[in-house]
């Protein structure tokens, strides 16, 4: 009976001349289907990807967990040796952190100066795996800069041109009071991903940036990278306890609170929204299959009176119209995931042919618009969208089997 359940429930999706009509509604419903299950992959994919994105090269921009002195001058390597003995704690950079302007070919910039040790710089994964020109070994030498590429690349600069930091300090001369600045030679730049630190940061030595900003033996933080960022909270508690006088200590997700619940609630309504496409393709499950037991009344009249019970009637309508629903909704998930799996080539192949950039990294911060699949995401996605397919084929089923087939034979 199942067998012929599911043959009939087939047979009345089936277009015919005269139900061309049913045929097109349930079509509707399906690209509906498709396009909501499709677009909310895709959208929660992106926001996912962004935030993932946006947190990692935060971090590996400033660490997990930063001290900044509240006492100076401090004991900066000793504190860094300390921390490291830490369970946990995988690295300690102290940094001097500071604004300045760099000058060449008649160009002056805006940038934001980190003073770190070569060894320190080598094991920061964002700017040792991102070089795109010139040599990271390079930043061992005397007065060497590196900078971002955005960056370098406004100020037209080139490897092995001189770049000129003038910082904020001054100098007392015979002419008056003049700013500090030092010559350094461009070794490397970088691309980490991220606009808004490739156009503005720059690297030089610990050392040197002491010197050249007046801070000699001062820091102006300790960057701490931990092996889990979830346990950032009783790491960074095991450091308050030691350090807490000297160092004023923040962490990674207090200092990026609010933009991380902004995400997370804008996400959370994108998903609600999305979901409403769902909503009204299911809208018109309802009227295709309102539509077609209408048009099929005499044909349940017919089934009622050979011996189909209620029950069978109900399945019988009730597959018609979640078959709509399945169907849509695993083509929407496949394309859905084959589109977040593939969203990076997508926008190389679209810029290509509109020869503009349709991700402005100006814009996003990010020089490229970015995907994380989660299929915790695209199961629950799945699942509201089979759903309310489900919830729509209820009550057009439910009708059917009401429906009494002596009152349709007797005026049809």
């Amino acid at each position: 009976m199942l067998s012929a359940e599911i043959l009939l429930a087939w047979r009345y999706l089936k277009s015919k001349r005269k139900e061309k009509a049913i045929s097109a509604i349930a079509g509707f419903s399906i690209i509906g289907i498709i396009l909501g299950v499709a677009t909310l992959i895709i959208v929660t994919s992106v926001m996912n990807g962004f935030r993932k994105e946006f947190t990692e090269r935060v971090i590996g921009f400033n660490g997990h967990i930063v001290l900044h002195p509240v006492v100076l001058p401090t004991d900066y390597g000793g504190t860094s040796k300390k921390i490291l003995s830490i369970k946990g704690v995988t690295r300690a950079v102290p940094v001097v952190e500071r604004q300045a302007l760099i000058s060449s070919n008649r160009v002056v910039r805006g940038t934001l100066t980190y003073g770190i040790s070569y060894k320190d710089l080598q094991k920061k994964e964002m700017i040792a795996q991102n070089i795109v020109s010139g040599d990271l070994e390079n930043f061992n030498q005397e007065n060497a800069i590196i900078l971002g590429e955005s960056l370098a690349s406004r100020s037209n600069l080139r490897i092995g041109d001189e770049v000129i930091v003038i910082a904020p300090e001054m100098d007392e001369t015979g002419f008056g009071f003049m700013p500090r600045k030092k010559t350094f030679r461009l070794v490397a730049t970088f691309n980490s991903g991220m606009y808004e630190y490739d156009n503005s940061v720059s690297f030089i030595s610990l050392n040197i940036s002491q010197k050249l900003f007046k801070m000699q033996n001062i820091i102006t933080g300790i960057s701490v990278f931990i092996d889990n960022p979830l346990i950032v909270s009783d790491i960074k508690q095991k450091i308050a306890e030691q350090f807490s006088d000297s160092y004023r200590i923040t962490d990674w997700q207090s200092n990026n609170s609010s933009f991380m619940k902004a995400v997370e609630i804008e996400r959370n309504v994108m998903f609600l929204i999305l979901t409403l496409i769902t909503l009204v393709a299911s809208f018109n499950i309802i009227s295709c299959m309102i539509m077609l037991v209408k048009d099929k009344e005499k044909d349940i009249a017919i089934l009622r009176t050979i011996g189909l019970t209620r029950a069978a009637i109900t399945r019988i309508f009730f597959m018609a119209g979640t078959s709509i629903g399945v169907f849509g909704t695993m083509i929407g998930a496949l394309a859905g995931i084959a589109f977040a799996v593939n969203i990076k080539k997508l926008q190389e192949i679209l810029e290509a042919l509109l020869n503009t950039k349709v991700f402005s990294p100006e814009v996003y911060f990010l020089t490229h618009l970015p995907s994380l699949l989660n299929p915790i995401d695209v199961m629950i996605t799945v699942a509201v969208s089979l759903s309310l397919s489900c919830l729509a084929t209820i009550y057009p089923a439910k009708k059917a089997s009401r429906l009494d087939p002596t009152e349709i034979l007797r005026y049809s």
